[in-house]
């Protein structure tokens, strides 16, 4: 049997108690809020600071005219992987 997979989302909600969902969220959907402490929402912002750096690095080395090394798809796991204990 194939896993069920749902979407999670983080928002913030605003000074008049409303919550940002993305527009592919129908109108009535139910969703479930968590209220998370303060240590979850800082390593959110952390992650995304990650990320943004991280698509800031590859827009620069694409603009700048380099190219990816060749490598297999096993090589490229490895480095993911590799990246993901670094930052933890």
């Amino acid at each position: 049997m194939e896993a069920v997979r749902t979407p999670a989302y983080v928002s913030t909600v605003g000074n008049d108690r409303t919550i940002t969902l993305p527009d592919d969220i129908p109108a009535g959907a139910t969703v479930a809020v968590f209220v998370l402490p303060p240590k979850a929402v800082e390593a959110e912002v952390a992650r995304q600071a990650r990320f943004a750096a991280m698509l800031d690095a590859i827009r620069a080395a694409m603009a700048s005219g380099k190219s990816p090394p060749e490598m297999s798809d096993e090589e490229l796991d490895a480095r993911i992987e590799r990246a993901r204990r670094a930052a933890s």
